[in-house]
């Protein structure tokens, strides 16, 4: 009778450690392929496909630093007539500073 719990009780672990092990591996896949898709947008942008404008593309050179930005992470300002790119809030107040 010992014996027929013994070996109920061991059929019933090595079931619980393949359903354990089960439930790892496809959390394991789902979580891979998740992350292939992101990458697979991160490359996209990176890219330029889908979506993006060529507002985002284009690289202005900030007249404080000489640093490339992005036009969409620009900023630009106009006085008297002229435009000016800065690369960062830093950067603007340095030049506003100097001149």
């Amino acid at each position: 009778m010992i014996a027929l719990i013994l070996r109920f009780v061991v059929i019933l672990f090595i079931f619980a450690f393949i359903v354990y092990v089960m439930k790892a591996i496809t959390r394991l896949s789902f979580n891979v392929r998740n992350t292939a898709k992101e990458l697979r947008k991160i490359r996209e942008q990176a890219a330029g496909v889908g979506s993006a404008s060529t507002k985002n593309t284009q690289m202005l050179r900030c007249a404080a630093c000489g640093a490339f930005v992005t036009a969409n992470d620009a900023i630009q300002i106009v006085s008297a007539g002229r435009s000016q790119t800065f690369c960062s809030h830093e950067c603007l107040q340095l030049h506003a500073k100097t001149t």
